[in-house]
């Protein structure tokens, strides 16, 4: 049955042209449309939910198109995030999507997830008929994936594929050959310094001149757009909100943060400490550059109990308290304990690699210190004096079953992701490629010239654009002392000129009218992420009380034993026929 939006004939209207749009193939402009009315409505309405449904669909027309993996799998991330479980035929879409994305990454992740939601399908047939077709469907997908996860289990991970075409050039690409490059080059080589120079400096008049003339005035209004922007932010670059709302944000951290306080609120845990907290830098800097040799534990007890002034001393230098680790420690000369330090160094960094190093582990791993300095009469106090759980130097204090035991447990922690979150990344970086800031423009003090990087004027060997890309803006009191020490050698000028031979084919406008559709399907993968980190959260909240139960039950049990130690004999006696 046809969707309607009752009462609001102007989103009726724009509904129907983003239908026309996917009618003809329009894809990009009908998901636009899409997106902004999604904005209108909460994320749990109908509408809302029928909109996403219709984004998700376009998606996987757009995934048919795709030249590359990378992309494919991005909107396939976002088209299952446009799905709501709500037990009809969204759901049935859904468990479709997340079949379709095990088998493009071979991920057991996806398989799991594919399953559950197919089993909701068939249970809810009494809620939700599903026709006999679709439940055959749903049947063989659910066969499918088990068999996939068995597959899983006795074989190693499927091969990813290799090398994919990127989507857009980037700023290292050839750029074009031929007579007229070539002509220009000379023309530059042979101009005077002083005219390279004052080549740099703009006039923003004549800029706006030029560019009405060949633009008009839709180019003309754009361009006072970006230079009154520029001139107010003190910037080229602002990162726009697309979700429920069009904050600017001056950075990519403001905005993350944004995205985090405002949009993700509702799927955080209501305490911290359902919160899986990731270490530190410090800790994954102190981890890379340690020795990892083994410590003679028993002569550094010694130490601890007999010149304990000084062993605080050495652990209390800065030095020490930056890098965590110090050759004041007698060692051993051991090599099996040697060899299982390398190996749990190695675990380590890739844990931090990939960013999976969590507090809870590092807590764990670290009650083996602090248990074996116990056993040999080193109190917690002395232990926290030397800061000797502040370093990950105390592992190297343990003997081998210890150090075993480390191993074998940090073995089992998955590091690498196969959620499609490289791809993701993959797909994102290509296409930043591209309009990523690499060369700097600035203002003279009076706002009448830009200026361009004096960078441009150096030797073509020269080292390559190493600026950052937050597009930040510099005042510049003297532009022609601004030039005045700048190389004009090289001829990186004319390579920048004509890096993109189709540049200006036509004007540049905001970046949300480039790969609109990668940015949605982005936002939607988020949104997933965010939908099943919020079920993870509840999960580990509901393990935190079983164990606070389980603690209080523990204490309750101690308390009795201890009670039973010191009562009279006819006492016990009664006790113990009343348990019977």
């Amino acid at each position: 049955m046809e969707h309607t939006f009752a009462g609001d004939e102007k989103v009726t209207k724009r509904y129907e042209k983003a239908k026309a749009l996917e009618a003809s193939g329009d894809y990009i402009k009908a998901l636009e449309i899409l997106d902004d009315l999604s904005s209108v409505y909460p994320e749990d309405h109908q509408n809302s939910c029928h909109l996403g449904f219709k984004q998700a669909y376009i998606f996987l027309c757009l995934v048919g198109k795709s030249q590359s993996k990378d992309i494919a799998v991005t909107y396939l991330l976002g088209a299952v995030g446009c799905v709501t479980e709500d037990g009809g035929v969204r759901t049935l879409l859904r468990t479709r999507l997340l079949s379709r994305l095990g088998k493009c990454l071979g991920s057991v992740f996806y398989f799991k997830k594919c399953i559950r939601s197919g089993k909701q399908v068939l249970a809810d047939d009494a809620l939700h008929p599903v026709n006999d077709k679709d439940k055959k469907d749903i049947e063989r997908l659910i066969n499918e994936a088990e068999l996939m996860i068995a597959e899983s289990k006795n074989s190693q991970e499927p091969p990813r594929e290799g090398g994919v075409p990127e989507v857009c050039g980037s700023r290292n690409s050839p750029e074009p050959r031929g007579d007229r490059v070539g002509e220009l080059r000379s023309y530059w080589m042979g101009l005077d310094v002083k005219v390279k120079r004052g080549f740099m400096k703009v006039s923003i008049e004549k800029l706006r001149s030029f560019v009405k003339g060949v633009y008009q005035k839709e180019g003309a209004d754009v361009l006072k757009n970006v230079i009154d922007f520029a001139r107010k932010h003190g910037a080229w670059t602002s990162w726009v909100c697309r979700t429920k709302c069009s904050d600017v944000c001056s950075s990519a951290k403001e905005c993350m943060t944004h995205l985090e306080e405002k949009h993700a609120a509702d799927l955080k845990p209501s305490s911290e400490e359902y919160v899986v907290m990731r270490t530190g830098i410090n800790w994954a800097q102190k981890i890379q550059i340690g020795g990892w040799e083994p410590v003679d534990a028993v002569a550094a007890v010694e130490m601890i109990k007999t010149q304990l002034e000084y062993v605080k001393a050495f652990t209390s230098t800065s030095t020490y308290k930056k890098k965590g680790w110090s050759n004041q420690w007698p060692l051993a000369a051991d090599e099996e304990r040697s060899g299982l330090l390398k190996e749990v160094k190695l675990l380590l960094v890739s844990l931090c690699e990939h960013q999976t190093f969590s507090c809870s582990i590092r807590e764990w791993v670290m009650r083996f210190p602090v248990r074996h300095l116990g056993e040999h009469e080193v109190s917690e106090e002395s232990i926290k004096d030397c800061r000797i759980l502040e370093t990950p130097q105390s592992i190297c204090f343990l003997e081998r079953d210890e150090l075993t035991q480390i191993r074998d447990f940090l073995k089992k922690i998955k590091c690498e992701r196969n959620d499609g979150t490289d791809h993701v990344c993959s797909a994102v970086d290509s296409l930043l490629d591209r309009i990523r800031i690499k060369e700097s423009i600035e203002f003279d003090e009076r706002f009448s010239l830009l200026l361009l990087d004096k960078r441009l004027l150096k030797s073509n060997n020269a080292a390559p654009f190493d600026g950052d890309d937050d597009g930040k803006i510099k005042l510049i009191k003297d532009p022609d002392s601004h030039y005045a020490k700048a190389q004009a050698q090289g001829d990186d000028m004319i390579s920048w000129l004509v890096d993109y031979p189709s540049v200006d084919k036509s004007f540049s406008t905001p970046i949300r009218e480039h790969n609109l559709d990668v940015w949605v399907a982005v936002m939607r993968a988020i949104q997933f992420t965010c939908q099943a980190l919020g079920s993870k959260y509840a999960k580990k909240k509901q393990v935190l009380d079983y164990i606070a139960a389980l603690t209080g039950v523990q204490y309750l049990c101690i308390s009795e034993d201890e009670r039973r130690k010191i009562v009279q004999e006819d006492q016990l006696n009664s006790y113990a026929s009343l348990l019977r």
